[in-house]
């Protein structure tokens, strides 16, 4: 799959409007490169910005320009400004090997970031998730991706999700590393005591161990 930066992603559906970067391949080729290079810094910001998959699959993808690469997942950056952007778990890949430089906007984002405030997008994601009408797929995407946010609205929803059979079935792991997030900033202490399903169980437990 190939986009140009900044495109409106259509790969996958999605609750949200999101825009791509770093959907590279043959045709396009590696974008961006009379950019100047990443900095230190901006290397760190956005390493530091892709700690969770999301959309993951049953396939992998080879680097369409070494083949010595694989990857599976995609990480979206939630911005102060209200943009979201997706990338494949690839970017760190392109970037460091591949000479490939995010465009400014991404850049200069992840720059200006810091806690997220609850805004329409979390408001958008949280009913998404309680809402037992939603697709399943989407209610899925809103329990990786509503751990951006760092607020008690958040761990209910992802708590309350814990106990939903039919979410459970598909991505009870995706929401226990989501709540395990919550552990890790100090917002909960024990989550493993609430009687969980064991798939739930089972993300906590991988997500700590990292």
């Amino acid at each position: 799959m190939e986009y140009l930066d900044l495109s409106p992603y259509d790969y996958l559906g999605f609750t949200l409007p999101m825009r791509t970067v770093r959907w590279l391949g043959r045709r396009y080729g590696v974008q961006c490169a009379n950019m100047a290079p990443m900095t230190g810094a901006e290397l760190e910001r956005l390493t530091a910005a892709s700690w969770r998959l999301a959309s993951r699959t049953l396939g992998w993808h080879d680097c369409d320009f070494c083949g010595a690469f694989k990857g599976n997942g995609e990480y979206h950056y939630y911005l102060p400004d209200g943009e979201i952007y997706a990338a494949p778990m690839m970017i760190l890949h392109y970037v460091e090997e591949h000479g490939y430089r995010p465009p400014r906007e991404l850049r200069d984002g992840l720059q200006a970031a810091g806690q997220l405030r609850w805004d329409r997008r979390a408001e958008r994601l949280h009913s998404v998730l309680l809402d037992q009408s939603e697709e399943l797929e989407f209610r899925c995407h809103a329990a990786v991706d509503l751990a951006n946010w760092n607020d008690p609205r958040a761990l209910d929803a992802l708590r309350r999700a814990a106990h939903d059979e039919d979410l459970v079935d598909v991505a009870g792991d995706e929401i226990g590393r989501s709540l395990a997030a919550f552990v890790d900033r100090g917002l909960v202490r024990d989550l493993l005591a609430e009687g969980l399903h064991d798939m739930v169980r089972y993300g906590i437990n991988e997500a700590s161990s990292r």
